[in-house]
């Protein structure tokens, strides 16, 4: 019967899949895969669903520099416990070059809400387990910076988070760490993908049960100690006197993650009690009944936060993602929603970028510091090479150095742990990155929007003791660095049409650049793939081109590394006597240009 559902495929009404025959043929021969995950495939090849076929046979699941991330389901284009078994297996083969040394640090995982996390988990640790590799679990979701603190604190050579961050309900995937707490970089990345891709069949995968890995000593709990000394760690952020003004209400919404308990436990702890918890959004869920995607960037996600928060009087909204390693803020003001911001407006509420919100959380920090004789030459603040460069004049004024990284913060703790090797003396103080990352703490590697969240509440604070809105900060920083704005276009490319199509703009664009946008002359094109490029910015080989234009503008393009989509990201600032009318000419800019990148896009 299989045999015969085989030579099926190779009639001429699935001529399309002929290249994707082998892979289709594997997977229903391995003995590894069940018989009601094979039925799965079965029944797509019986209902003669050969782009649906072709779309989860046509590639392997991409194990990236960080991980992987797909849409579940069975197929070698999605993600199931058979791909997780192989992508660790890869990793346990790395982890074991180290010796029993290696094998007995061991490796910390995390899980967030989403569907199949849990057992995603739990897969991971039992093949860890059938290498002979320890492996430390979280005993209920928890968060992606929980685990990256601990990775360190628990001295763990590796870590695995098996999320799909702020994707939509239908995507899983699995972050890969390594023993500094970020994700894995040189020269982990490269040698780690050689031994995933060298696995070539499901079977390859040396597995044993939960329960048998659980006896034999493999698989252990990690214990709350561990969650406490996170908390404990996170006080150290802390930065505002204790007389200053903390019982205005938060509306906070986890948007079904993982955010909830520890949100309420460091909040509470920084002394901001008054938190109102979105009810419907409250418990984890991997199906996100009440958002489409669970991210805080959207303004969709916010929706129901904001809802409350009109009806309870509250000025102030957090958001996080899944995972809780994004922060989204959105602050009430009528005036801004109605005039100048009504395009990051929802209601009467403001929703900040990621920039704008880095920008204030940076500035706060660094006042605070100095106004309390506690800001160093030797502090240090790191950012990616497209988010916005208001942060490095910010930096420059308080006379804080402030350096520049690929996008990821495994780039940004890379650059860290290459100081600390060095010991050449910096502290890091905040790393943060456009799309709602921020890293406010040197323990924890990677994203954290748990303490990101408690120095915005911190900000806070400061800013309804001066009786002023969050805005209105904003337009001071305006004043006295320029009007800035960045936007983000996303273009989203999927399957293996949208995979050729990336490539063919990228292509495009460095073979014959746009030479003038909007009037403005390209003065300068910065391309990551060009050795020259990264020894002069100190920048590693990326697939990144930048254009700068004669009045300063910014035009970055890059394909995602964790999403199928190409990424544009543009910057203008506007110096005027008059901030608000420079930032109105700002927002004219951004407008224009954006419509110029829609008109290349569209060519494709």
């Amino acid at each position: 019967m299989l045999q015969e559902t085989l030579n099926e495929l190779t009639a001429s009404n699935f001529s399309m899949l002929n290249d994707c025959f082998d892979k289709i043929s594997a997977w229903l021969n391995d003995s590894s895969i069940n018989d009601e995950d094979k039925q799965e495939i079965l029944s797509l090849i019986k209902n003669k669903k050969t782009e649906e076929l072709r779309d989860r046979f046509y590639r392997d699941l991409e194990f990236g520099t960080g991980g992987m991330r797909g849409v579940l389901g069975m197929g070698a284009n999605r993600l199931n416990k058979y791909v997780i078994r192989r992508a660790v297996q890869g990793v346990a083969n790395y982890i074991k070059k180290f010796g029993s040394e290696g094998c007995s640090r061991g490796v910390a995982i995390a899980h967030d809400s989403r569907n199949f996390s849990n057992e995603f988990a739990k897969e991971a640790a039992c093949v860890l387990a059938a290498n002979g590799i320890k492996s430390y679990l979280f005993p209920t979701l928890q968060t992606t910076p929980c685990l990256s603190f601990a990775i360190r604190r628990l001295n763990c050579i590796s870590g695995f988070c098996i999320t799909a961050s702020h994707n939509p309900p239908q995507y899983n995937g699995i972050k890969v760490y390594w023993e500094y707490g970020s994700q894995i970089i040189s020269p982990q990345d490269e040698e780690i993908l050689s031994h995933v891709f060298a696995l070539k069949n499901y079977s390859d995968a040396k597995y044993i049960s939960f329960s048998q890995g659980i006896d034999q000593g493999f698989i252990q709990f990690i214990s709350e100690n561990t969650i406490d000394d996170y908390f404990n760690d996170l006080q150290n952020l802390s930065i505002l006197k204790d007389n200053s003004k903390k019982d205005f209400e938060i509306v906070y919404t986890p948007l079904h993650g993982t955010g909830k308990i520890p949100t309420l436990r460091a909040l509470n702890n920084f002394g901001f009690k008054n938190v109102f918890v979105v009810p419907e959004q409250g418990e984890p869920n991997g199906n996100f009944p009440t958002v489409k995607k669970p991210n805080p960037e959207e303004a969709d996600a916010l929706s129901l936060a904001i809802s409350y928060a009109k009806k309870r009087n509250s000025k102030y909204i957090f958001a996080t993602d899944p995972d809780s390693d994004r922060l989204g803020i959105a602050v009430f003001d009528p005036n801004m929603s109605k005039g100048l911001m009504k395009s990051q407006a929802k209601d009467d509420y403001i929703i900040l970028n990621g920039n704008q919100t880095a920008c204030l959380i940076i500035d706060f920090i660094l006042s605070a510091r100095k106004n309390s004789g506690i800001l160093k030459p030797q502090h240090k603040i790191i950012k990616t090479i497209v988010t916005s460069d208001l942060v490095a004049n910010i930096c420059n004024s308080y006379g804080v150095d402030c350096f520049n990284t690929l996008t990821g913060f495994k780039w940004i703790a890379g650059l860290v742990q290459k100081w600390e090797n060095e010991k050449n003396g910096f502290e890091y103080l905040f790393g943060t990155e456009e799309s709602f990352g921020y890293m406010p703490n040197n323990n924890v590697r990677d994203k954290d929007a748990i303490g990101a969240m408690c120095q915005a509440a911190e900000m806070l604070a400061f800013i309804e003791d001066q009786n002023k809105s969050l805005c209105e900060y904003l337009f001071e920083i305006f004043e006295k660095y320029g009007a800035w704005q960045e936007h983000l276009i996303n273009v989203d490319l999927y399957g293996e049409e949208g995979s050729l199509k990336i490539s063919k703009m990228m292509q495009t664009m460095r073979e014959k650049p746009l030479m003038e946008w909007c009037g403005e002359k390209v003065v300068n094109i910065i391309d990551y793939l060009i050795p020259e490029t990264q020894v002069k910015y100190q920048i590693p080989k990326s697939n990144v081109l930048q254009f700068l234009l004669t009045d300063g503008s910014k035009i970055s393009m890059r394909p995602s590394g964790t999403e199928p989509k190409l990424k544009f990201y543009l910057s203008v600032c506007t110096k005027e006597t008059d901030t608000q009318a420079a930032y109105q000419r700002t927002l004219n800019k951004i407008d224009i240009l954006s419509k110029e990148v829609h008109r290349f896009i569209e060519l494709f």
